[in-house]
């Protein structure tokens, strides 16, 4: 082979296919950093259905998931220490949520952020625990594409949500929804819980809103047999 050949094959772009390989490796290690460990069924080709554009911001949200866990664990954080690791993330994307909201935040709570496009930018490790979900779905489905839930409070969620990055919420408020039961829609755990959304705040860059944060606790209340086997 022309040496300039073998130089293209060094230079060239590792496939979709390679690239998507690598990140669950990466979110395996971050999972094994937090001390978890990753479910074998969660495979999904959802991944290999999305546009290139959509494929790329699914690896991007993935890999800076799974980097953030690692430098904060490398940092000597706990990853069980929540309003640590909401900080860390918070000062890492240069974002601040105000701190009447990060005070509140108790042990065992989940605290899940959503960007405009009402698809997670964030989540601490424990919502691992209540979902049964492929990484490729987690990261690239709408919040109302992930849970079947009243529709009632689905449409308080997302008015409130609409709010906030209108402006009309500026600091953290209680949304004053009652405890509902949320059921994982295209999981093969199917996980179901109770959940309680405490608390939600705007995320801001500057004068500038760029998510949604949600204070919850999850409590588990059925899951296929086979959801708790790890790998």
């Amino acid at each position: 082979m022309e040496l300039e050949q073998v130089a293209n094959l060094e230079n060239q772009e590792p496939s979709m296919t390679e690239q998507y390989a690598a990140a669950r490796l990466l979110l395996r290690d971050a999972l094994k950093a937090t001390g978890r460990v990753y479910l074998s069924y969660r495979f999904d080709d959802h991944f290999f259905s999305l546009s290139e554009n959509e494929k790329l911001s699914l690896l991007d949200g993935i890999r800076r998931w799974s980097h953030l866990m690692l430098d904060f664990v490398a940092h000597n954080g706990n990853p069980k220490n929540t309003k640590d690791l909401v900080r860390y993330y918070l000062s890492r994307l240069n974002v601040t949520i105000p701190s009447a909201f990060i005070e509140q935040i108790q042990d065992g709570d989940i605290v899940e952020i959503y960007g405009s496009d009402s698809k997670r930018l964030f989540f601490n490790p424990e919502l691992f625990d209540y979902s049964s979900y492929a990484p490729d779905v987690m990261f690239s489905k709408q919040w109302w594409n992930l849970y079947e839930r009243n529709t009632d409070i689905s449409a308080k969620i997302q008015k409130m949500a609409y709010a906030t990055f209108m402006g009309l919420n500026k600091i953290p408020f209680r949304p004053g929804l009652p405890v509902h039961k949320v059921k994982e829609i295209r999981s093969q755990g199917r996980y179901e819980s109770d959940v309680e959304i405490k608390l939600m705040s705007p995320v801001n860059a500057g004068d500038t809103i760029v998510g949604v944060a949600a204070l919850e606790r999850f409590t588990m209340l059925t899951a296929l047999t086979h959801a708790h086997i790890h790998s």
